[in-house]
């Protein structure tokens, strides 16, 4: 697709997976894995070796599975599990004990159809897409089952850090934004000349880059032993998957590194991997979700700033131990302050010099180095009004009821996403994003408005109020 247009759907998927496959990483160079005993992990002599299935528990779990799923290779539908709960949970729970009593997996379970998802970006280069894999579902149930016992045992254990809030009950990219962002206003407040060195990091390919061995190794070092581990090992290897592109196939090609996406136990897995990546820092702070990391330090003198390379310089070698790479061209540096002039020291990343930025997009809020919020408000009304102005050229036909869900479904979400972290902003910010919510109730209702009640939408100035007031219980 890049560079020479390919229209016959079978050279696509085999183009996809030729792609997909170079994202892989071969065990050459990985260091054992040593785990530095920096991070109080509150360890005990417990340990997850063995794991049951009980007939009841995959009977709720059939009934949990979602209508539409896609079915995976093996072609079991979500509707027989679902509505076949009750005849089929003893058979399977037969069968989910004998996988975990023997260590392994059926071939149809280890196998994998590659849907390409675009990322950000042009659509017409292939590097550009995210292989999202359609695994089977009857294997997903059991992955279920064992990923409720495994999070169990490492959030009791403290395996995972404070600072990982990705794929974690009670936490999201909004609790890291808003704790993060939080931190960042609390030491300008001190003083308002201070300043905070952020760095941004982009890890290339990160969910395909896992090795196996050294994955494994981590869940040993974690306690993680015995048939549950050697069913892990099974899972993770001698895995193969085939891209799907509008009705043709690929060949398949084997899976040599990487955590599923798209699998149940993939993220999980992910975590435990990037685990100790905490304890190869002392110095400064690291706030992780999933494979996007940030790392920070106050920063008022050349120590500090070398004391920030040295941390750079940490993360380049724990990459470097762990099969990882980052990609320097995205990686960035922001200096957060609210004086007029910053304050900038050369850092590196490897070989490759960081780039200073002046706002920076993190998890879906874009932040600017004074933490005012103008940027990401300017940002995010041109998209929400893009997208009324969409909705207003293909609905002008459609009842109010239909133009209201349009907006509440495909423009509201885009202004008031990550909210309570760049909420209370100024009122000039909150106006922009009022203009259009009320642009949109008049493609809705016509000129003149029925009472906000008739309306059946929240005033934009009650609804900020009210997601605070929201996010604050839940935390």
């Amino acid at each position: 697709m890049k560079r020479r247009n390919v229209t016959e759907p079978q050279e696509v998927a085999a183009r996809f997976s030729d792609v997909f496959k170079k994202n892989f990483s071969s065990s050459r160079n990985i260091f054992p894995f040593m785990r530095r005993a920096t991070r109080d992990t509150n360890f005990t002599t417990k340990s997850l070796s063995e794991i049951v299935c009980i007939p009841s528990a995959i009977h709720n779990l059939l009934q949990q599975t979602k209508q539409n799923a896609a079915a995976g290779p093996d072609n079991v539908p979500a509707a027989i599990l679902r509505h076949c709960a009750a005849s089929l949970s003893i058979s399977l729970s037969y069968i989910f004990n004998k996988s975990l009593e023997q260590g392994t997996l059926p071939v149809d379970w280890k196998t994998a159809a590659i849907t390409p998802i675009p990322k950000d970006g042009p659509k017409d280069d292939m590097e550009n897409y995210r292989p999202i894999s359609i695994t089977s579902l009857v294997g997903k149930t059991l992955e279920r089952f064992i990923r409720y016992e495994m999070v169990k045992f490492l959030e009791d254990e403290k395996v995972i850090p404070n600072c990982q809030h990705g794929f974690r009950a009670k936490r999201s990219c909004v609790t890291l934004l808003t704790g993060t962002i939080n931190d960042w206003t609390a030491t300008l407040d001190e003083k308002s000349g201070d300043h905070i060195h952020a760095a941004f990091l982009d890890w290339s390919k990160a969910f395909d880059k896992v090795n196996h061995a050294r994955l494994v190794s981590k869940l040993e070092h974690y306690r993680i032993k015995g048939r549950l581990l050697k069913w892990l090992e099974n899972f993770l290897t001698g895995r193969t998957q085939f891209v799907q592109y509008r009705g043709a196939r690929s060949e398949p090609t084997e899976v040599s590194s990487g955590v599923i996406q798209g699998s149940v136990l993939g993220p999980l897995l992910f975590n435990v991997f990037v685990s100790d990546l905490p304890d190869a820092l002392n110095k400064c702070t690291l706030v992780q979700y999933a494979d996007d990391a940030t790392i920070y330090k106050k920063i008022s003198c050349q120590e500090d700033a070398d004391e920030f390379q040295e941390e750079l310089n940490n993360v380049d070698i724990w990459c470097a131990n762990n099969g990882m790479e980052l990609n320097s061209r995205k990686c960035k540096v922001m200096d957060i302050s609210r004086a007029r002039l910053p304050l900038h020291f050369e850092y590196t990343l490897g070989d490759a010099p960081l780039e200073y930025v002046d706002s920076q997009r993190l998890l879906g809020v874009h932040i600017a180095r004074d933490l005012r919020w103008r940027v990401h408000t300017d940002i995010v009304r041109a998209k929400a009004a893009q997208r009324l102005s969409f909705a207003a050229r293909n609905l002008r036909g459609c009842t109010p009821r239909v133009k209201r869900i349009a907006y509440l479904t495909m423009v509201k979400p885009v202004m008031t996403f990550g909210l309570p972290a760049w909420h209370p902003t100024t009122q000039e910010n909150i106006n922009k994003l009022s203009r259009v919510q009320n642009r949109a109730m008049h493609f809705a209702f016509g000129k003149i408005l029925p009472e906000p009640r008739l309306q059946n939408v929240m005033p934009f100035n009650m609804h900020l109020r009210h997601t605070d007031l929201v996010f604050f219980q839940r935390c």
